[in-house]
């Protein structure tokens, strides 16, 4: 009798974990914005009514120039200058006028400096979500919602397809982003002063 009634205990549990993760995998593939996630290859679409970065940058007191590895200009072709390093390397992120700090993996790569997505975005102050099944990265702050997916060179930003300089790729369990990308998406720029990379809030 005892062992009928752990029999069916197990099998029951067993049924329901694998309800579980199907259910999961099943959330993973209907994210929002699963199906929309091609490569940005035109602005045939591009909202300029709602994307004056040039006014945005302004307000915030940011130069705009096309050579600055640290500025998300919302463009797929731009020309970028030289990177403050060119290897792969760990490197200590700071934010500005707080104890906040992190050694993590930074790769630069196409012109960029690629960080840890899920790693940056605990420093400075986002939530973040991942789904492993179709490697989308999701962040959200108060007022601010970044979605990526592997593979692309496009963001979901406040729900607005947008392109972004170079293509997020999956490593070390996480999705790595240019450093422009996920700074200025969440309201920082980050410099590089004394082998540090350091995160300031813009300036309003």
């Amino acid at each position: 009798m005892l062992f009928l009634l752990g029999g069916n205990f197990f099998s029951q549990y067993f049924v329901n974990a694998d309800a579980d993760d199907h259910h999961k995998h099943e959330r993973y593939k209907e994210h929002k914005h699963y199906e929309d996630f091609d490569d940005y290859e035109d602005h045939e679409d591009y909202d300029d009514d709602h994307h004056d970065y040039e006014e945005y940058y302004d307000y915030y007191e940011i130069p705009i120039q096309n050579s600055t590895w640290n500025i998300w200009l919302r463009e797929t072709s731009i020309t970028k200058g030289e990177l403050p390093f060119t290897e792969a390397r760990k490197v200590l992120l700071k934010c500005e006028n707080s104890s906040d700090e992190l050694l993590s993996y930074v790769i630069p790569s196409e012109n960029e400096l690629f960080v840890a997505g899920q790693d940056i975005a605990r420093l400075l102050g986002a939530e973040s979500r991942f789904y492993p099944t179709s490697q989308i990265l999701e962040l959200t702050t108060i007022d601010t919602e970044l979605i990526f997916r592997s593979g692309t060179n496009v963001a979901y930003e406040n729900n607005i397809k947008t392109p972004i300089p170079a293509k997020a790729f999956y490593m070390n369990q996480d999705l790595y982003l240019p450093i422009s990308v996920i700074s200025n998406g969440l309201g920082f720029i980050a410099e590089w002063q004394d082998d540090t990379l350091i995160f300031k809030k813009f300036n309003n």
